[in-house]
């Protein structure tokens, strides 16, 4: 989900300083976390009840690595965005150009991302877009433009498992701006919500850029590729100033290009999906690609004896719940990943790496198997991970 950091989050990241080891941990779980929380292993200290608050998506602090570049090359920055966080490291940085000037940038270049697509900014295009009830054509930004049309394009390739217009089920489900709720809705009232959902219901035109919707009520949620679209801005941003070396991560989803300061790939760890603890399940070696995770096992809430997580089958209009625990894909820009995580999420383990191995997606799946976990991956994801 994307919506305007609070000026709470904002000083929370004010109390701690970041450090980070040469490997990230990523295992994103969606959804809106209200707290923003420093990595874990980096927190100096915190009381029992507000560390039981803190989500962490992407940890800049692998449990098996410490904290802290000893190396002293790599500049790093952090800081709050999306309701969430952003990292980037820059293992060199050309001369004449400031760490403060970087951070300036990059704060300037992820709000602009959230003036665009944010659900929780009642101010942004994106929701303007949603609170406007014409079924004539809407003129949008080329940014927003670009934005829908991958979402679009994703939903076409899962057959509907990923689709950006349902933000009506994901907001009836709690897990939306309008906040959570105490009850499972209704049948009636999923399929009212339900109504209002279908990617084929949204028409767009590239000159001069515009939307359609079939229903004036239609409700269109970025939040599985704003994550992605926030790192793919930052990659642009960095690489318009030169620099050729950089890991930039919003959360789970993340750009890297060149190499770190050791002169060798980006090591990212995949975490294990456990409710309870963070624990690695892999290594990658990656560079100059984007990645991310999606997974159901942060973002959930129970009732009736029921998980139900943000993981939500827009045919349906039910979370999803299945075996599969979380999946992390690799593509050229990090919106990709972002947004095929989630639709291979939904699609489940059996629909889900028959996609990616027919379209030679670099996808790694991590299965629930009793108490414990397997995992598969796709032919084109093993040449990441690390022998």
């Amino acid at each position: 989900m994307i919506r305007e950091t609070t000026a709470a989050e904002a000083q929370t990241w004010k109390r701690y300083s970041l450090a980070s080891a040469g490997r990230e941990l990523i295992g994103r779980s969606g959804g809106e976390p209200r707290v923003v929380a420093p990595p874990i292993g980096c927190i100096a200290r915190t009381d029992a009840k507000a560390a039981s608050r803190l989500l962490v998506r992407l940890l800049l602090c692998a449990l098996i690595a410490g904290c802290g570049d000893r190396s002293g090359k790599t500049l790093e920055l952090s800081g709050p965005t999306m309701g969430t966080y952003y990292s980037v490291k820059v293992a060199r940085l050309p001369a004449g150009l400031s760490g403060e000037a970087l951070q300036q940038g990059v704060t300037g270049v992820l709000a602009q991302a959230v003036a665009v697509i944010s659900t929780y900014k009642a101010s942004s295009e994106l929701s303007r877009l949603n609170r406007n009830p014409s079924t004539d054509w809407i003129p949008v930004s080329r940014a927003l433009l670009s934005v829908i049309a991958e979402g679009q394009r994703l939903s076409a390739l899962s057959d509907g498992a990923f689709d950006i217009s349902v933000g009506p089920l994901v907001n009836h489900w709690g897990f939306g701006p309008d906040g959570k709720i105490d009850e499972v809705p209704s049948r009636q009232a999923i399929a009212a919500a339900g109504a209002r959902v279908g990617y084929q219901k949204l028409q767009l035109r590239a000159s001069p850029p515009a939307v359609r919707k079939q229903r004036g009520d239609m409700y269109i949620d970025l939040s599985a590729l704003g994550e992605g679209y926030g790192a793919d801005q930052v990659a642009a941003y960095l690489d318009a100033r030169g620099i050729g070396d950089y890991m930039a991560a919003v959360a789970g989803a993340i750009r890297v290009k060149g190499r770190n300061a050791d002169g060798t790939p980006w090591r990212i760890a995949i975490e294990e999906p456990a409710p309870e603890g963070r624990t690695v399940s892999r290594i990658m070696h990656i560079t100059d690609a984007g990645l991310s995770t999606s997974g159901d096992y942060r973002n959930f809430f129970k009732k009736g004896g029921r998980r139900y997580s943000h993981e939500i089958d827009p045919k349906t209009g039910i979370p999803v719940d299945q075996r599969l625990a979380s999946v992390t894909v690799v593509r050229p820009t990090a919106v990709e990943a972002d947004g095929l995580a989630t639709a291979l999420m939904v699609m489940g383990d059996t629909k889900g790496t028959a996609l990616a191995k027919r379209e030679a997606i670099a996808a790694f799946f991590i299965l629930r198997e009793g108490k414990g976990f397997g995992w598969e991956s796709t032919a084109a994801f093993r040449r990441y991970l690390a022998r």
